[in-house]
This record gives C-alpha cells, structure tokens and sequence, in this order.
C-alpha cells in the first residue's frame, strides 16, 4: 500500500482545475503526495463564454480545453469517470465501477440549472449551463431567422423572432446583450426587418445584476435598453410551454425561444451526500473551507455556503469566488 497522501478534486471546472494547479505547484518537489482530479468529461468549458458560443461571437471549440492538456508536465493525475456516492467515513468516492481512496478530498462538483418547481421550464426551456447546451441555442436561433424567412404566418413568423430570456443575473444578461448585438448581423444575413425582432429579459427580482450597486445596475439596463431589449423584472414566471412564457395574471408572452437562466443548484453528486448542506445542495463550510462534519473535505467554487463574518448571504456562486477559494483551499491543505 502507498504512503503517499492521496488528494482528490472532484470536479474539472473553475475551481477544481485552479484548486489542483496550485496544489501541483506547491508539492513539485514533493513525491510524498498524489493529486487526482475526477471529472465525466475529458475537457473543461469555460462557462463564462458560453453565451458568446451561443450567439456566434467564437468558434465551438474557442470555449473548451483538454484537461490532460491543462495538467501537462504537472503532478496532477486526470481520471474520466461519474462519481455516484461518496462515503466521507471510509474516504472513498465511489462510481458504478471504481472507488477511489483519498486522504483529503475538494469538493469542486459545480452547479447545475434550478427551475424553482416553474411547470414546464426543464422540459420546454433551453439552458445554458454546457457546451453542448451553448451550440444548441447557436443552431437553433439560426433555424429561427431562417424559417421566419420563410414563414407567411404573421402569428408564427413573429413567435420565431421573439427571444425570451428568464433570469437577469450574470448568466442571462450576458445571453440577452450577445444577442442583441447578434441581432442586426442575423437581421442582414436573412433579410429581417430588425423591427420584427423581439427581445425580453425577465426576472422575479426587481432588478438587473441584484448582487451589484444600483448605480451598475441602472446602467446595465440602460444599454439594454439601448440595445433594443426589453426588461420585465419583477415578472412571476409562473409557466413554460413549448411556445410561450406564462407570467401569472399577465398573461401570455408568445415566443419560440425561451432560455433559462435563472439559477443554480449543486451538482447531482450534491443531493446524495452524508454532509450538511444548506442553500440549494451546497456545503456548509468554515471559514478554512472546510466541511463542518468532515476536517479533510474543501470545498471551493459553487459548492460553498459560508456567509462571511457581517454579511447575511452566504459567498455568491461566481467565477471570481471559485478563484480565492482555490487559493484558500490550497493553501490550506
């Protein structure tokens, strides 16, 4: 058996790969350690770009990079696989095949999209929350312009050039800018009078980007308004069908493309674990990033909850938290 201290990183997004590149410096020259990161997919998506893929600014594979090629010439052990369960007494994560030991682990497992119990919106709203997720709203805005072309149909032709986004923080207002600046480029390719093209962006909050100053956010909806899109905050989503957005008493808003945005919640690893967890399926940690039942278990990334000493919310789950707690979680291991 190895006497080597095994670390294990679940997890191939923001967090987990700085988490293990850190930790790959800090031990070099050490060969007492092993470090592996697990993660499903053989690449990392840059998740911050997806809407840029989706709305055709760069190419697919601008916005994905090997994992094998990120750790090249590093200490660092790339696994493929789907961990399942883990059994945080026993220090094994466990997959449909494979257990894999560790000595200590870094919960890194990311998010995935939450639909707030909405009716209809996992089934009929596209998300963008992968890489796939991005060219499949890529391809299918183009069908849109294409068969609007085409289409007689007032009733159809207008449902096919209205775009809805629900969810105005990062994630959607990043969507809802790309493309309404996509638009007047769609609208020459296809011979669309720009006027036909309608843009929404909704919220239950009352505003744009909550987790900034006023200040930013006023501006933010300034140009997009600008831009051509309209904001409905402060809108009950209370239904998503094939063709349509329901906004409770208001009625009906008529559109063929509906992308959800609105939220996230823990990874599906998240749900089944012996750990205390708070906020959407996220770890309660302390303020070493440490699970609060288990000393040997960090968390970095979206998988946090831990409200900083005179705050009331625990750290939002964004890029730049998954970058300090990288750094913390290192350091601290």
């Amino acid at each position: 058996m190895s006497d080597k201290k095994r670390i294990v990183i679940l997890g191939g997004g923001y967090g987990g790969i700085l988490t293990a590149k850190k930790l790959a410096r800090k031990f070099k020259k050490s060969e007492e350690v092993e470090i592996s990161l697990i993660d499903k997919k053989p690449y990392h998506t840059m998740l911050t770009e997806l809407h840029e893929v989706a709305a055709g600014r760069v190419p697919e594979d601008a916005i994905r990079i090997n994992l094998k090629k990120i750790f090249a010439g590093r200490n660092v052990n790339v696994i493929l696989d789907e961990i399942k369960n883990i059994d945080f007494n026993g220090k094994v994560l466990k997959s449909d095949d494979t257990s894999y030991p560790y000595d200590y682990l870094v919960m890194a497992a990311g998010s995935k999209p939450t639909f707030f119990g909405v009716p209809g919106a996992k089934e009929n709203a596209f998300q963008l929350w992968t890489f796939e997720d991005a060219v499949q709203i890529h391809e299918h805005i183009l069908k849109m312009f294409r068969e609007a072309v085409k289409e007689k149909d007032a009733e159809k032709r207008k449902k096919m050039l209205t775009f809805v986004v629900v969810g105005c923080g990062f994630t959607g207002i990043e969507m809802i800018g790309e493309l309404a600046e996509w638009k007047d480029r769609l609208c020459k390719d296809f011979y669309v009078d720009p006027s036909e093209v309608k843009l929404y962006a909704m919220d239950m909050l009352p505003k744009v980007l909550p987790i900034f100053p006023d200040n930013l956010c006023q501006k933010a909806e300034r140009i997009l308004v600008k831009l051509g899109v309209e904001i409905m905050t402060g809108s009950s989503i209370t239904e998503v069908g094939k063709d349509f957005v329901r906004l409770g008493d208001k009625g009906i808003l008529e559109a063929n493309t509906v992308i959800w945005a609105a939220g996230v919640e823990g990874a599906d690893v998240m749900g089944t674990l012996d750990v205390k967890r708070e906020g959407r399926n996220r770890i309660v940690t302390n303020d070493k990033l440490q699970s609060v039942d288990h000393e040997n278990v960090y968390v970095v990334g979206d998988n946090i909850f831990y409200i900083v000493e005179g705050e009331q919310r625990p750290v939002p789950q964004m890029v730049e938290n998954a970058e300090h707690s990288a750094a913390t979680v290192a350091h601290n291991i």
